[in-house]
């Protein structure tokens, strides 16, 4: 603002940190103090933003000969809506007044303007927002000065997720069934259901045929979070835990089961494809369980990948209502980013180098 004795600060309608959903309304009020009588007010604006961040590599011949990796950075904006500060409200004297940009004078006091923007139907999920590659959200208080360059005054973190109904998807509510054999060790298995939410619970059921009589030392689980962010892929583990009863064990027929929980938070599966004349967004996340099975022996471990979906909305939570209730506790929302901070170069992964099966819960 024109007066450095003003303050000027925005108060979301919900206890931060939160989730909104494509489709929500981001709703508060920007409070601003001023101290003493001024003539002057800058232009104030409301921004949500949504941008993607990845890293491309190129190499670079030097004058010695050698050659250089060059890490590259690409920010692209692929969402922006910009909302005029419109009217405002004194705290004290309690009347309305037009807008701020219209005002020649402003007396001493705490004013207010609510605000409201609602998001579109369909974005990419927030991913990794503290570091390359990241899908990152904020909204931002820009103070446009008459004579200078714009600057933002702040910065609010969101998180946005897309409304995936697992209802309205053909298939998640059936069990999902796989086998391998390998190394004389028949493994078959089923998961309970291919669509899952967070915080939801679903069984694994196995039975092992091991007519030789192998010593399988563990078998384990882990759900594992793969996402792309333009040319950057990430593996993200999850969970990992090993079966109780599958470890040292060596019996021809073994039959068990074991329950996984979905952490809360993270995102859903999508695929997201936007482009225009400038640019191109491509974001894709996507689930699998993997089953890690180590065999006493030389050369003798393997792996299965089963795809799962996850979703945002089921029969049980499909109110806006019910998901705001459950999406609201601050301490797990700061550990998903802080579990998120520490994926690094060495957890990529080539998806086409793995045998993934990817089943897209939603394109553009």
């Amino acid at each position: 603002m024109g007066n450095n004795n003003s303050t000027i600060s925005i108060v979301l309608d919900r206890p931060q940190p939160t989730i909104y959903y494509s489709g929500d309304i981001v709703s508060g009020q920007v409070k601003f103090t001023i101290s003493e009588r001024t003539d002057k007010i800058d232009d104030i604006y409301l921004i949500i933003a949504g941008d993607v961040g990845y890293t491309t590599i190129r190499t670079t011949r030097m004058q010695n000969g050698q050659t250089k990796r060059i890490t590259n950075h690409h920010d692209v904006r692929f969402f922006g809506e910009k909302v005029v500060i419109g009217q405002i409200i004194s705290t004290q004297q309690e009347y309305a007044s037009g807008r701020i940009n219209d005002r020649t004078t402003f007396e001493p006091g705490q004013y207010t303007h609510p605000f409201s923007i609602r998001l579109p139907d369909n974005l990419p999920p927030t991913i990794h927002p503290l570091d390359y590659p990241f899908v990152r959200y904020e909204l931002q208080l820009l103070i446009e000065k008459k004579w200078y360059c714009s600057n933002i005054h702040s910065r609010y973190p969101l998180r946005i997720y897309p409304r995936v109904n697992l209802l309205q998807m053909s298939n998640t509510q059936c069990a999902v069934k796989f086998d391998t054999k390998r190394k004389d060790l028949t493994i078959k298995g089923i998961v309970q259901r291919s669509g899952l939410i967070p915080g939801e619970q679903t069984i694994l059921s196995f039975e092992i045929y091991n007519p030789n009589h192998l010593t399988i030392k563990h078998i384990d689980i882990c759900l594992i979070q793969r996402y792309e962010i333009e040319q950057c892929r990430r593996r993200l583990e999850l969970i990992r835990f090993s079966i109780p009863q599958l470890l040292n064990i060596h019996d021809e027929h073994i039959k068990t089961s074991c329950a996984i929980k979905i952490p809360m938070y993270i995102p859903p599966s999508y695929n997201f494809k936007k482009t225009n004349s400038r640019s191109s967004v491509y974001v894709n996340v996507h689930y699998d369980i993997k089953l890690e099975v180590k065999i006493k022996g030389l050369f003798s471990d393997f792996e299965l990948q089963v795809p799962i979906i996850i979703g945002t909305d089921s029969a049980e939570h499909s109110s806006n209502d019910d998901m705001t209730k459950t999406l609201t506790i601050p301490m797990d929302l700061n550990m998903i980013d802080m579990i998120e901070s520490d994926v690094h170069d060495d957890d990529i992964a080539l998806l086409s180098d793995e045998s993934v099966y990817s089943k897209d819960a939603a394109s553009n």
